[in-house]
């Protein structure tokens, strides 16, 4: 297989706060606001059981209601910290990703990984990164300036080809639609 591009990305702390940052303005206020949803309803569904004196009930909306809030806030906290104390970050390893025509692999030293294109929910340019989403949280991260054989928009124009629907560049000013989005939301109530 012919390689087509190659990107040579160092996983620092400060890239993946970047990342972070990145992922909290894009889908943070869809986040919340669903989270916020969902606690109300529970609430008045416990408060309801409560006004009837079903007390079974009103104690298992109570054990769902820490849970959800548990797996909603505390859960990923947890995570972004065992990610960032993972051994990616605290060496800052090296990954080296290969592009090809139908896929992609991710390597380092003992690690090679392959993926394909369709595999990709988003794919995210910012100012200094591309994130190529595999999921709703998690991405891997490409340096525009770690490209070798190519330039970042040699890469860009091929990856929209790739991932047409999934393709967005995002600027600093697009970050503050969820803002937007908010208050035109409590604008309407």
């Amino acid at each position: 297989m012919k390689i087509l591009f190659k990107n040579k990305t160092k996983y620092t702390t400060n890239a993946y706060n970047q990342f972070l940052n990145f992922h909290q303005s894009k889908f943070g206020f869809s986040y919340d606001t669903y989270t916020i949803i969902i606690l109300i309803l529970l609430v008045v569904c416990m408060f309801l059981q409560i006004k009837y004196r079903y007390w079974y009930l009103a104690i298992i909306f109570f054990l769902v209601i820490v849970g959800f809030i548990y797996y909603r806030f505390f859960y990923p906290v947890k995570e972004v910290s065992n990610e960032v104390h993972s051994e990616k970050f605290e060496k800052e390893k090296e990954f080296t990703f290969v592009f090809f025509d139908n896929s992609f692999e991710i390597r380092d030293k003992i690690y090679r990984e392959k993926s394909y294109y369709n595999k990709l929910k988003h794919v995210y340019e910012t100012k200094d990164f591309f994130y190529l989403y595999t999921d709703k949280n998690h991405a891997y991260i490409l340096d525009k300036s770690g490209f070798i054989n190519c330039t970042s928009t040699d890469f860009r124009n091929f990856i929209k080809k790739k991932c047409f629907f999934k393709y967005k560049y995002l600027d600093k000013s697009s970050f503050a639609r969820p803002f937007l989005y908010f208050l035109i939301f409590f604008t309407l109530i």
